[in-house]
């Protein structure tokens, strides 16, 4: 990295409590987010709002055990600072992520279908680009310091990222349907 970006990221860094506010706003929007996904996708009944607090602790949980297996895994390995820049990254994008919702939020909360449609699946791809983004810079990040193949990193993304995700969206959409 260059000496602007590393001067960069020690002032993000150093600036922890609004780091922190990010953070929650991100972990309140992406709740929200799905909230809003399972209400257009499975029609939800009067019990509905018990399901954002449900999809709030959901990926709370997630990303409270994703930051610490990162951080064992840091520690045991030795690659602390690698596992650091990782976490820094991760939740760098997933902030940015959770200012750009608002808006789309907003709008399916509030707009007629067709257009909560059109916000849904444009969310989807400013999420999907994003996320390619994170991979990319992870890539860069895990290549140069571990020598990685493409094919391992592929392989990472899937199993770690997506899967469990995917997971946890087809059990959700499963305990909704048998709940209706």
């Amino acid at each position: 990295t260059s000496l602007r970006q590393s001067q960069l990221t020690d002032q993000l860094l150093q600036a922890k409590l609004p780091s922190l506010f990010f953070n929650v706003l991100f972990l309140l929007v992406s709740s929200y987010y799905l909230f809003l996904l399972l209400i257009q996708s499975q029609g939800l009944g009067f019990d509905q709002w018990i399901w954002w607090p449900v999809c709030l602790l959901a990926i709370g949980g997630i990303y409270v055990l994703k930051y610490s297996i990162l951080k064992l895994a840091g520690w045991l390995t030795g690659y602390r600072q690698q596992a650091e820049t990782y976490i820094f990254i991760t939740f760098l994008i997933n902030k940015m992520i959770g200012l750009l919702l608002i808006p789309g939020i907003v709008i399916m909360s509030f707009s007629q279908p067709l257009l909560v449609q059109v916000t849904t699946l444009a969310s989807f791809v400013v999420i999907g680009l994003l996320l390619v983004m994170r991979f990319v810079r992870s890539y860069g990040l895990m290549q140069h310091n571990f020598r990685v193949s493409r094919l391992h990193f592929f392989l990472y993304i899937i199993g770690l990222e997506l899967l469990p995700l995917l997971l946890i969206y087809k059990t959700a959409v499963l305990f909704v349907d048998k709940n209706l």
